[in-house]
């Protein structure tokens, strides 16, 4: 039992970060506005550009590698991952991933949830505590723009002439991340790639292999299905009953 709850505490932890890192390249697509010292008018173009390349796009699906690195190194070392992102608007987000387990985590603007296969567990999260940074704001309220949190400047030394990489400073302090970069082909206008680092100095990057924007998706994607035999607990680690797991899923279905 304990080893598990420790899974689940790595996997939070692993998932929020990759979670961010799809919220940072989202936030680009909701808006083109930012501070640059210097450079304002290339960011400005750069990002404009970025935003009405992915203005029209209501769904898409993506390949994607990603690599972890926790600061206490002895006892995480690094992760490398890999699979499938599914997104549909609104707030309807899937990562499927393939390695180096079968793991599913759905997130909405209600719920999320990580599905564990080999353990046939399923982890409920709160979505306020797990939504709360500036970006997730950003993205599900709408209310925040990112000039409000973030300091946007061409980064000279990793940009070339092919790619702009953009490095974002928050404004604020905010434990979940102390920088950002994003990699955006200039000759496409596609987010190829995605770094964060938070306070502890934890570093995530993933990486966008394949992009196909799509006209809608399957709704079932995004809801909570139980398989038999698979346990469902809540954030505090309590089991829930059948009656509660359909109360949950019916409340998900009808968006109450």
């Amino acid at each position: 039992m304990v080893q598990n709850k420790n899974r689940v505490a790595v996997a939070e932890v692993f998932l929020r970060l990759s979670f961010f890192c799809l919220f940072a390249v989202l936030v680009f697509l909701c808006s083109a506005q930012a501070r640059a010292a210097g450079s304002a008018r290339s960011i400005g173009e750069i990002l404009s550009k970025t935003e009405g390349n992915y203005r029209t796009i209501h769904a898409f699906t993506a390949i994607f590698s990603q690599k972890s690195v926790s600061s206490a190194a002895t006892t995480l070392g690094a992760e490398k991952a890999g699979g499938k992102l599914y997104y549909a608007k609104p707030h309807q987000m899937l990562w499927e991933y393939d390695k180096p387990e079968k793991q599913e985590f759905v997130a909405n603007n209600k719920l999320a949830w990580l599905y564990t296969k080999d353990e046939r567990r399923i982890t409920l999260f709160e979505a306020q505590k797990l939504f709360a940074s500036p970006l997730a704001s950003i993205f599900f309220g709408g209310a925040l723009r990112l000039r409000d949190n973030f300091n946007v400047t061409l980064d000279p030394t990793l940009s070339t002439p092919a790619t702009a990489v953009l490095r974002l400073a928050p404004l604020h302090r905010d434990p979940s991340i102390k920088l950002a970069y994003l990699w955006i082909d200039l000759r496409t206008y596609q987010i190829s790639r995605v770094q964060t680092q938070d306070l502890m100095g934890n570093t995530n990057e993933i990486t966008i292999n394949s992009f196909t924007p799509r006209s809608s998706l399957d709704p079932g994607l995004f809801r909570l299905q139980v398989p038999p035999t698979v346990k469902v607990f809540d954030s505090n680690g309590r089991m829930l009953t059948t009656a509660q797991i359909e109360q949950l899923q019916s409340e998900i279905s009808s968006g109450k």
